[in-house]
């Protein structure tokens, strides 16, 4: 809520009114017209999305800038935040009374210890739950709340409360609840979040095999939050549904997360948590981005924009790795044909790295979830080109690129040491032994002598052009296939035939 003062004739204060109007933004009182050239009195009502930290400066920006834009005189002179939350009461679910205890039973020490096991489980564990929900200010009237009839069915008999799971301090008799804190949102997710923590620190320094830890426990720990917040009866194709979805994609979050983070050693569930960490952390911008976005006026144009340079964009990046794997042996990607799926895996494992680059707009969201480009619009969007560059050139050159490239000299390495290297994207490096087909001195042969004494590493081939590596001369050689006959060999050291 702010109060301003503005001056200037009627026109003005018809503007500002209009665009008031058209922010949604409520005048809540408006002194009387004053004379003409005087000043006007309002207290205004500005709803935006956006924390409650800086909320105080966001609103006093909305209006300067507003002022700026129509060129009003206007001044700002107080502004104060309004808590407009619902007012939340202790939560009760009601749930089935059970059947008396017959004497008989309740003569023996057994049947008055199951007994107490099915009280203790239905007030406890929510076993004999309805799915009714109530919030009220003590057990009596949410009982009365509960047994209430509701239009178009009878009253339901047989029916008690029971607290909430979680535990909510005991409201004011005499005043009225205070506001639903964000943090008990937060509440079904402490389990979770604790065992993901006490795995990322317990086993930062676990041998590589240690990888799965966090994947079991942090799986256990969600099954124990779902399992104490979610009734067992009542509402069974919910809790399937949501159980089944929440297991599957934290196991899915998790399993890619092990993945990427545990070859070679690396550093295990630490990493694991980092990443997910990121992940999140990437995700909660991403959202308060679109909340505060006008995703309307954009998608109509750069959708199709954007599918069209998709088929030229997708064929550059699928060859871009093949090519940097061919470096280190002196070759290009026209001088191996890689076949079309794995062109498009390769592109794949691009897109994949280029991921990183949603940081930037996460970057965006949270520029202006705290009010930060109201007044000073440039530097969000001047840090969000700084991001998207940075996480751009992080993400392809250093997780795309670099690992091609390091890929394509260790290929060269193993080939020096006698060894086959493994195929990448389509390229299969092979051990053959190329026999002319024609008197040698016929051979055509481009980077050099072709030698049919000694071995040569296949890389494949392109236009009936084979691609061979030399590995005594450490040089590749274009051999046309019409004029050679490759035999594949197992031992690379070997004379040929």
């Amino acid at each position: 809520m702010g109060r301003v003062e503005l001056g200037g004739g009627q026109a003005d204060f018809e503007l500002f009114e209009a665009e008031l109007q058209r922010c949604d933004w409520k005048v809540l009182e408006r002194s009387p017209a004053p004379v003409p050239g005087g000043r006007c009195d309002y207290v205004v009502e500005l709803r935006f999305p956006g924390a409650r930290y800086r909320a105080p400066d966001a609103a006093r920006e909305h209006l300067e800038a507003l002022a700026d834009r129509l060129l009003l005189d206007l001044t700002v002179v107080a502004v104060q935040v309004l808590a407009r939350d619902p007012v939340k009461w202790p939560l009760w679910h009601v749930y089935r009374e059970l059947p008396p205890v017959p004497p008989e039973v309740a003569a023996r020490w057994w049947g008055r210890t199951r007994e107490r096991l099915r009280a203790w489980a239905a007030i406890s564990l929510g076993t004999r739950d309805t799915g009714g929900q109530v919030q009220a200010r003590d057990a009596d009237t949410a009982l009365a709340v509960a047994t209430a009839a509701m239009p178009g069915a009878p009253p339901p008999t047989g029916v008690a409360v029971r607290s909430a799971s979680y535990k909510r301090p005991a409201p004011d008799p005499d005043g009225r609840p205070g506001r639903q804190g964000p943090t008990r949102r937060l509440l079904p997710l402490r389990y979770p979040l604790l065992a993901a923590f006490a795995c990322g620190v317990a086993a930062a320094r676990s041998p590589g095999h240690w990888h799965w830890l966090p994947t079991g426990l942090f799986l256990l720990a969600v099954i124990a939050a779902t399992a104490r917040h979610a009734p067992l009866e009542g509402r069974p194709g919910r809790w399937v549904g949501f159980g089944s979805g929440g297991l599957l994609s934290t196991a899915v979050a998790f399993g890619l997360a092990a993945i990427v983070a545990a070859p070679r050693g690396g550093g295990g569930p630490g990493e694991v948590v980092a990443i997910l960490g990121i992940c999140y952390f990437t995700a909660r911008g991403l959202w308060l981005l679109a909340r505060q976005s006008t995703w309307g006026r954009l998608v109509p144009w750069l959708v199709p924009a954007l599918l069209t340079l998709a088929p030229v964009l997708l064929a550059g990046l699928g060859v871009s790795l093949q090519a940097l794997y061919l470096y280190p042996f002196g070759l290009d990607a026209e001088d191996a044909d890689v076949p079309a799926v794995m062109r498009f895996l390769a592109t794949g494992r691009v897109l994949a790295a280029s991921l990183l680059w949603l940081i930037a707009p996460a970057v965006l969201g949270y520029l202006r979830h705290l009010h930060i480009m109201i007044a000073l619009r440039w530097l969000g969007y001047a840090t969000f080109v700084y991001a998207s560059v940075i996480t751009l050139f992080v993400g392809v050159v250093f997780l795309a690129g670099f690992p091609a490239l390091s890929a394509g000299f260790d290929a060269r390495s193993a080939a020096a040491e006698g060894r086959t290297p493994g195929h990448y994207f389509g390229i299969e490096p092979e051990w053959v032994c190329a026999l002319p087909a024609k008197p040698l001195a016929e051979v055509p042969s481009d980077g050099g002598l072709l030698d049919p004494k000694h071995p040569y590493l296949s890389l494949g081939d392109a236009g009936g052009t084979a691609a061979l590596w030399d590995v005594k001369e450490k040089q590749a050689i274009k051999v046309p296939l019409s004029a050679l006959r490759l035999v594949p060999v197992d031992d690379p050291r070997g004379p040929c035939p």
